[in-house]
């Protein structure tokens, strides 16, 4: 199944419309990561396809090119949801910039809130930029634990804000 499978009715459940949260959730467990998951699921779709979307993100998973250093996969796709639907695309628009970047602190402190930090490995413990802390959160399941719940507590606050 690929994302865009999970648009049409009775993909997830038959007769209901998936909402953007369920998306990316579907979208991770599809081995998609976290950017990507959230960033796809969220983009205004009526502007960049999905495959484009998929691409764009690829970069900012794992702590940003899987260094696992950077900020959270998940909160960068939301900071690029948020921008996207509210960010500056025109010179005359001027007021978009401030609005989005506020829009982008209140995402980041509620995630904070939530989640501890915004930074992939105080999230999940481990630096995965090196080979054996990847294989460690590999062994210890945190892809399928702690980063999917990144990825819903994102969602849900995205659905907030958006």
């Amino acid at each position: 199944m690929s994302p865009s499978d999970l648009n049409h009715p009775g993909s997830i459940d038959q007769g209901e419309r998936i909402t953007s949260k369920d998306k990316a959730i579907e979208i991770y467990k599809q081995g998609f990561n976290c950017a990507q998951s959230v960033f796809t699921a969220y983009r205004q779709d009526e502007e960049l396809s999905e495959e484009a979307s998929l691409r764009l993100a690829t970069m900012f998973g794992a702590g940003v090119a899987c260094t696992g250093t950077g900020l959270c996969g998940a909160v960068t796709g939301a900071l690029m949801a948020i921008s996207m639907k509210h960010g500056r695309g025109t010179v005359d628009d001027l007021e978009a910039k401030p609005r989005t970047y506020e829009l982008g602190k209140q995402f980041m402190t509620k995630f904070k809130e939530k989640v501890g930090s915004c930074i992939c490995e105080e999230i999940i413990g481990v630096n995965i930029g090196t080979p054996e802390q990847l294989q460690e959160a590999r062994d210890l399941k945190l892809f399928e634990t702690t980063c999917l719940d990144a990825v819903k507590t994102a969602a849900d606050i995205l659905d907030q804000i958006l």
